[in-house]
């Protein structure tokens, strides 16, 4: 008999194992325009930063970026790698 509620026990583990470990594939998050620069570039050429910022560049400052703060930061919280200078310019170019 304890061999027989051992294997019980064993074969309900499993089962529960195998239960808990299927799992639907998960989906990448994706919002389209903050996932990358090329994308961000597609709506605001110039890049988008805060009203008051200035490009950090040694050549010619980009100055005709989207002044805007709500959608700076609504960027830079979906993703962190736009502005890598710190500028508070995200994805700017030319």
């Amino acid at each position: 008999m304890f061999k027989l509620r051992t294997a019980g026990i064993a074969i309900a583990t499993g089962v529960i194992a195998t239960t808990v470990g299927v799992s639907a594939p998960a989906v990448a998050h994706t919002t389209g325009i903050h996932d990358n620069c090329t994308q961000l570039n597609k709506k605001w050429p110039h890049g988008v930063g805060t009203r008051n910022a200035v490009d950090k560049t040694s050549g010619k400052r980009v100055t005709n970026f989207y002044h805007n703060n709500k959608a700076y930061w609504a960027a830079e919280n979906h993703n962190g790698t736009l502005d890598r200078d710190n500028d508070r310019i995200a994805c700017e170019k030319r």
